[in-house]
């Protein structure tokens, strides 16, 4: 199976696949988006890891706007469908979660540098990603206004 060894996990500093595109997931470092100028709308009491899964839902040319997904349901989260998943056995095997009051816009850079930190094994060949169909609407989410400087 593709992207289930150690060998094929992506290494740090190896370009990303797919930077760009909505339904890119990836595991980040919450710190080390902080540290790149992350902005955030975070509803109180959220805790993020050090090696969660996120996903792009949305990115132009600079960044793009990602949502923590969590392990469980909690009050207000919205599962994902397991068939809409690709990729690494470790995000295509467990449940996923989103919550609407939840998003962070950072710059494609510091995505990148949060992956590496997180130890995030996607690979070019196999990255990591959710069907399109299945990608939440922007506008489930608070907007850019909402934002604010993340401190992880």
């Amino acid at each position: 199976m593709l992207g289930t060894s150690r060998s094929a996990a992506r290494q740090p500093g190896m370009p990303l696949p797919h930077v760009h595109a909505p339904g890119l997931v990836l595991q980040l470092d919450p710190r080390t988006l902080a540290t790149h100028g992350a902005q955030a709308a975070l509803p109180a009491g959220t805790e993020l890891s050090a090696q969660q899964y996120y996903l792009c839902i949305a990115a132009d040319a600079k960044e793009g706007a990602w949502v923590p997904l969590f392990p469980g349901p909690g009050p207000g989260r919205k599962g994902i469908a397991a068939e809409a998943k690709t990729g690494y056995a470790q995000w295509t095997r467990h449940s996923s979660f989103y919550e609407p009051g939840c998003i962070i816009r950072v710059g494609h850079k510091g995505a990148q540098r949060a992956a590496d930190a997180a130890y995030d094994r996607s690979s070019p060949k196999s990255p990591n990603r959710l069907q399109a169909a299945t990608i939440p609407a922007r506008a489930e989410f608070p907007p850019d206004a909402a934002l604010k400087p993340f401190v992880g």
